[in-house]
């Protein structure tokens, strides 16, 4: 970013439009599909934890992905914090869990540790990145390259999200009986409260 700023023409509202509809586009297109069914297979599996491990700049991104999974299914959670306690999360981490790491270049340092301790417990993981040639994809199981360009002195995210929408959507549909209860359960908590309004 810092040095976008300085070098990149920032450019307009239609370079933005044309660069995000690519980024989701090309994220979407190309997205494997065999890929993309095993790990819905995995997601969709209910003995299996759902972990997602992600770096600071698509946190935002990865944690709305773990609340909708979360209202799909249980036992889905976000590895954050210190060293310490992603190391103690990540080594009593079910043998049959599934990770899903997110992170583009230049990348997190300690994602790509907490990474490799999970590959090194076996774990089976799935990489949401932005180059085959990025060490997350060498050392997952199945990896998922997305649009990242941007105009500006950021990289795009919606490319992430699209993706994640879309492995949510078929979460949903191969769930759709369990996930349909729980969703009706926790709209009922809320509509007891109530907890959400329409602002009228």
């Amino acid at each position: 970013a810092a040095e976008r700023i300085r070098t990149t023409d920032l450019g307009s509202r239609s370079d933005h439009v044309a660069a995000e509809l690519a980024n989701v586009e090309t994220t979407l297109t190309e997205a494997d599909d065999a890929a993309l069914a095993a790990l819905v297979d995995r997601i969709t599996d209910l003995d299996r934890p759902v972990m997602v491990l992600s770096s600071d700049a698509s946190a935002g991104v990865a944690q709305q992905f773990v609340i909708q999974l979360h209202q799909l299914r249980p036992h889905v959670s976000m590895v954050s914090g210190s060293d310490v306690e992603v190391r103690r999360e990540l080594a009593v981490a079910d043998d049959s869990a599934t990770l899903v790491v997110i992170d583009l270049r230049r990348y997190e340092q300690w994602v790509l540790d907490a990474h490799q301790l999970a590959v090194e417990r076996g774990l089976w993981s799935a990489g949401v990145t932005d180059s085959m040639l990025s060490p997350i994809a060498s050392a997952a199981d199945v990896t998922f390259v997305v649009g990242a360009a941007s105009t500006g002195p950021f990289d795009s995210y919606v490319g992430v999200l699209a993706l994640l929408d879309l492995v949510a959507i078929d979460v949903a549909a191969q769930l759709k009986d369990s996930a349909t209860e729980r969703l009706a359960a926790i709209e009922a908590s809320w509509t007891a409260r109530p907890s959400l309004t329409t602002g009228r």
